[in-house]
């Protein structure tokens, strides 16, 4: 029992220990009179109603406060109702804004402030922000109804307790008669990614090599909620397949552990169609060759990054090929260099360039090339090719010309090396056609 005598002492104390606590607090509190004035706020409170200070608040109501007067009236509609009937107000979720305007949750309780004789002085609100917990209380269910039915293309699912750093469940499917190793421990589902993923330095590898309860803590205590990569992997079959994974953070509503969700689906189709479309587009359509800016780009870069090496440029040109369309036609003609191209790339190595440059021109890079000798047996040998494709059209005097070029003798770019080798090959047509000339000649 506190004496009368120190009453103001003890008012002091409890009003020294609300200021303390509500000036400590990350929760949003208030203090409303039963008029509905607000005689006293927590900082966060304050910044979530748009103010600087508690001053601003002092002796206002939420009328008088807030621009949005629709939410204002629901807001005193609420107090007063809670002041009618006598009941305190618990657990209500609601939206909430924080300071930046984001929307957010709060979870609100409301306790009417009463003397002791009975008579109401006013609302005590209080209110947490619970917004990752309403958000994962929202997605549990849907995430975990994966552990039963497995997401279309699915390989596997698994679930794993962060906290206690197990594995509670995995499930697995086969798709094209392949599908993940089964894991029983989460240390066995780490050392099998690890092994059957194909690039060592993917974001997948790196994730997976790393894999822990504090790497996944950091991860979610940095605001993550998901992570994703895609990579190719070898499955149970041996076949390398394209895989996405998805791991999505959950609270465990039974536990209240942190846990992870890992799902890996077969996204092999739409990968390789997508690098086709990569390829496509950096192709001659009708030839099936580089097309001239894949051409120049991979020349220059060939160039760049093998600058101590011989490397040959050869530039082809058909001769007489406008008469093989005037006289067969523009098709006969498409015919003509589709075969042509198909040759080309027989000549050269896999890490060759062959692309073509526009209409009956052609580029051949022969990289690393140690013996330049080889590049006039090289050059007859194409030359011998148009003419053999020729014979299936008589009466056109078709061959070939071609200029050549040598890096770095001849220049060190693929611009003064395209100028060397077009002279050249205007020399070869003009000294008669159906020949090689090199530039340095």
């Amino acid at each position: 029992m506190v004496d009368k005598r120190n009453i103001d002492e003890y008012n002091a104390i409890i009003l020294s220990a609300y200021r303390a606590l509500i000036r400590g607090t990350k929760d949003m509190v208030f203090i409303k009179d039963v008029n509905q004035a607000y005689i006293g706020a927590s900082d966060a409170f304050v910044k979530m109603m748009g103010k600087e200070d508690e001053s601003q608040l002092i002796g206002f109501t939420d009328m008088d406060i807030l621009e949005d007067k629709n939410l204002a009236k629901r807001y005193m509609d609420d107090d007063k109702k809670i002041l009618a009937s006598g009941n305190n107000l618990i657990d209500y979720v609601e939206p909430i804004t924080d300071e930046d305007g984001h929307a957010r949750y709060g979870s609100t309780c409301k306790y009417i402030l009463m003397d002791d004789n009975g008579k109401k002085l006013g609302i005590l609100g209080l209110t947490k922000d619970i917004t990752r917990e309403y958000m994962a209380r929202q997605h549990y269910q849907q995430e975990l109804k994966y552990l039963f039915e497995l997401p279309k293309e699915a390989y596997a699912v698994s679930y794993i307790d962060v906290d206690e750093w197990r594995m509670i469940s995995q499930r697995r499917k086969e798709i094209s008669n392949g599908t993940f190793e089964q894991c029983n421990t989460v240390e066995e589902l780490a050392f099998a990614a690890v092994d059957s993923i194909l690039d060592r330095e993917s974001k997948a590898f790196s994730f997976y090599k790393d894999f822990s309860s504090d790497m996944l803590y950091r991860l979610y205590e940095s605001g993550k909620t998901e992570i994703s990569f895609k990579y190719e992997r070898r499955l149970t079959n041996g076949l390398v397949r394209w895989v996405h994974n998805q791991i999505r953070f959950l609270t465990d509503l039974d536990s209240g552990h942190l846990c992870a969700l890992l799902t890996a689906k077969d996204i092999d189709a739409e990968k390789k169609a997508e690098q086709d479309l990569l390829v496509a587009a950096k192709m001659d359509k009708m030839t099936m060759v580089y097309n001239r800016e894949t051409t120049m780009d991979q020349i220059r870069e060939i160039l760049k990054s093998q600058s101590d090496s011989n490397h040959v440029l050869l530039m082809l040109d058909v001769d007489n090929f406008k008469m093989l369309n005037d006289t067969f036609g523009h098709q006969t003609g498409d015919e003509f260099l589709i075969s042509l191209a198909s040759e080309l790339k027989h000549h050269f190595r896999e890490t060759d360039v062959v692309g073509r440059i526009g209409g009956d021109e052609f580029f051949a890079l022969m990289k690393n090339v140690p013996d330049l000798s080889i590049v006039p047996r090289k050059a007859g040998q194409i030359l011998d090719t148009i003419i053999a494709i020729c014979d299936n059209y008589e009466g056109i005097n078709l061959s070939g010309s071609i200029g050549i070029s040598i890096y770095p003798e001849d220049g060190e770019t693929i611009e003064k090396l395209y100028e060397k080798a077009d002279e050249a090959l205007y020399q070869a047509k003009r000294h008669g056609k159906n020949q090689f000339i090199f530039a340095n000649s």
